[in-house]
């Protein structure tokens, strides 16, 4: 009879011991799956580090062909600048001599 007065006594605490485990098993398994949840965005973050690196690169190159293409097109112009310049020259060069 001394354990059932025990029990008797000591009834109100087994909810609250109960809520405690219960309490402390949530708690735990909500800390484990938010640095699980941590630990994947931090790849997916090295992963996008990598992927922006490279974009940064072919941007890099990119930027350096069209600058190579823009002065190959201004050299371009120039010179049919200075070959229609020629050309009119000579065609004055040409109505001169024919006078």
């Amino acid at each position: 009879m001394n354990i059932a007065d025990l029990f008797k006594k000591n009834i109100i605490f087994i909810p609250i011991v109960a809520s405690l485990v219960v309490g402390s098993f949530t708690s735990i398994r909500y800390v484990l799956n938010l640095t699980q949840t941590i630990n994947e965005s931090e790849t997916q973050i090295i992963n996008l580090q990598r992927d922006l690196d490279v974009a940064q690169k072919e941007l890099t190159k990119m930027n350096t062909r069209l600058s190579s293409a823009e002065a190959t097109w201004q050299m371009a112009e120039n010179l049919y600048r200075t070959l229609a310049d020629q050309v009119r020259e000579h065609s004055y060069d040409i109505k001169d001599l024919n006078r």
